[in-house]
């Protein structure tokens, strides 16, 4: 029996693509599911804030705890495989030393970041912070957006995530930047409560998108 040149074609080019792609694997989807549930949490701990006193009234206190501290650890996790992968150390970032520092480095900021807006804001509100403080805390969130925005960088460069997931770390750590301008200049209340939103939109649509990529195949 012969082979039409067209289905010879078709064949061909099935092979070379799978050649460069591979097939989906665990730890995208764990990253990106960990991404997602991190984004809803937040968004659900996001309107508590917003629309109660969790300040004063323990009910909506305790879930807004609940569900931030929550959400801040499904974040941190996922840099584990994104960073890692699957153990292997060939994650998102592929063999670079700088994307794996990256990206863990920005889950251990924060972590530590969201865990002093809770001591700050609502644990020990009438605590004075000095200049020195506050300037140690800006510091802190600026590095954590920029080791975000290098680890989404390579992880573009590395083009092991396929399609809009090679992009939606990058485009994540953007959102952030454009949260902090907005916090930083905006007297309007209501536009910042809409960038929270909008942050955390962004979170739930990156770890979706993540979680249903291909990786690209051994070269």
């Amino acid at each position: 029996m012969t082979i039409s040149a067209p289905n010879a074609a078709t064949r061909t080019a099935a092979a070379s693509d799978a050649a460069t792609t591979g097939p989906r694997p665990r730890w995208p989807r764990t990253a990106g599911l960990l991404i997602v549930a991190g984004g809803a949490l937040l968004t659900a701990a996001t309107a508590i804030e917003i629309t109660a006193d969790v300040a004063t009234e323990s009910g909506p206190a305790i879930a807004f705890y609940v569900l931030f501290l929550t959400s801040t650890l499904a974040h941190v996790a996922a840099m584990v495989p994104l960073a890692l992968g699957r153990g292997d150390g060939q994650g998102a970032v592929g063999a670079s030393l700088v994307g794996k520092v990256a990206l863990l480095g920005f889950g251990a900021l924060f972590l530590a970041n969201q865990s002093m807006y809770l001591v700050t804001a609502y644990l020990l509100p009438t605590a004075a912070l000095t200049d020195g403080a506050m300037a140690f805390l800006v510091a802190m969130s600026a590095v954590q957006g920029v080791a975000l925005l290098v680890g989404g960088t390579v992880i573009v460069r590395a083009g092991i995530l396929r399609g809009g997931a090679r992009w939606a770390v990058l485009a994540l750590a953007l959102v952030g930047f454009a949260l902090g301008v907005v916090l930083t200049v905006s007297t309007i209340e209501a536009l910042s409560n809409a960038m929270y939103f909008v942050s955390t939109g962004a979170q739930i649509i990156a770890g979706l998108v993540i979680s249903r990529s291909t990786v690209a195949g051994a070269k």
